[in-house]
């Protein structure tokens, strides 16, 4: 393939007339035109491979930018998860705390219950050995005066 240099040092054969051999040049054009066609078909090849990446580029910019907004979202989504679940928490939490207080105060009010029924069955046994003791006191006052007779 000829060079630029390789065409500017091109010399003709000058004919005796003092031009330029008509063959020889007709020779050089027909290189050069057979050079430049080849560099033609390879420009326009080599301008459909640039066309060809650059439709390529821009088609995974745009898939690049789809997947960026896709984790965006997805980042956006999981914030809001992380959130609410967050907040669930918090209000199970408080749920368990105050069911926990109401439990409590209900234990305790069994238990003050309870104290008062103990107290109670403590002052009716009192009173029922009181009972007891005076009816048998009394048996015993009964039977003694019958001895006496």
């Amino acid at each position: 393939m000829l060079t630029p240099i390789d065409i500017d040092n091109k010399v003709f054969k000058k004919t005796k007339l003092g031009g330029y051999d008509v063959k020889d040049v007709e020779n050089f054009l027909l290189i050069v035109m057979g050079d430049y066609e080849k560099l033609y078909k390879e420009n326009a090849e080599l301008r459909d491979k640039v066309n060809a990446m650059q439709e390529s580029v821009s088609y995974y910019k745009s898939i690049e930018e789809g997947i960026k907004q896709t984790v965006e979202n997805a980042q956006a989504s999981a914030d809001d998860i992380k959130e609410t679940a967050k907040r669930d928490a918090e209000s199970i939490r408080k749920e368990a705390e105050i069911d926990s207080k109401r439990k409590l105060e209900d234990l305790q009010k069994q238990i003050i219950r309870a104290e008062a029924d103990y107290e109670d069955k403590k002052k009716q046994m009192q009173i029922y050995k009181i009972r007891v003791t005076s009816m048998l006191e009394a048996q015993l006052k009964i039977l003694n005066e019958d001895k006496d007779l």
